[in-house]
């Protein structure tokens, strides 16, 4: 089941907690103590995700097994998007899901329900940005349709790290 978070403490605390784990496994392999510290204490900040859970053009989604949250999307549009190349698009900002988790069909309902909250937005594309070496994660994106466009960077910590541009079209 999908459910939109709340702008709760408790589900705050759940996303912080379920954010800070699935980024340390899916990048702690390839980047250094310190930049990945420096990331998880800024970007998954409590007062920083209930700001974001404030904000009217931004939401997150969890997905659910029973009452655990396993995987969470966040979405974006007008002035939160994080590049200002696709004004009328959707941005998908992050997509994770709990390791134990991948394979089980968790991802897909997530964008599955990103893309549905384009078409009711009647947004024209989508977007996200995604690490080449992240092979997983591209041949997802590009199993729902995305293609790569270009580049742009992500700082982690101290470390300018380029990530792949993703787009796809939205069908009516």
């Amino acid at each position: 089941m999908i459910r939109k978070v709340e702008n709760t403490e408790e589900d705050i605390l759940a996303l912080q907690k379920l954010a800070k784990r699935t980024f340390y496994d899916t990048f702690a392999h390839e980047n250094s103590e310190e930049d990945m510290k420096a990331y998880l204490d800024t970007a998954y900040d409590f007062d920083v995700l209930k700001s974001e859970l404030e904000c009217e053009t931004s939401r997150c989604y969890f997905y659910m097994d029973g009452n655990r949250p396993v995987g969470y999307i966040k979405v974006n549009w007008g002035t939160s998007q994080t590049e200002p190349d696709y004004p009328d698009a959707l941005e998908v900002q992050r997509i994770y899901t709990l390791k134990e988790c991948h394979g089980h069909g968790v991802g897909a309902a997530l964008m599955e329900h990103a893309i549905s909250v384009a078409r009711e937005m009647k947004k024209p594309m989508m977007w996200l940005g995604v690490e080449e070496q992240n092979r997983r994660a591209y041949h997802f994106y590009q199993k729902y349709g995305f293609e790569k466009v270009g580049t742009h960077v992500f700082m982690l910590g101290d470390d300018e790290q380029h990530d792949c541009v993703l787009v796809r079209k939205i069908e009516d």
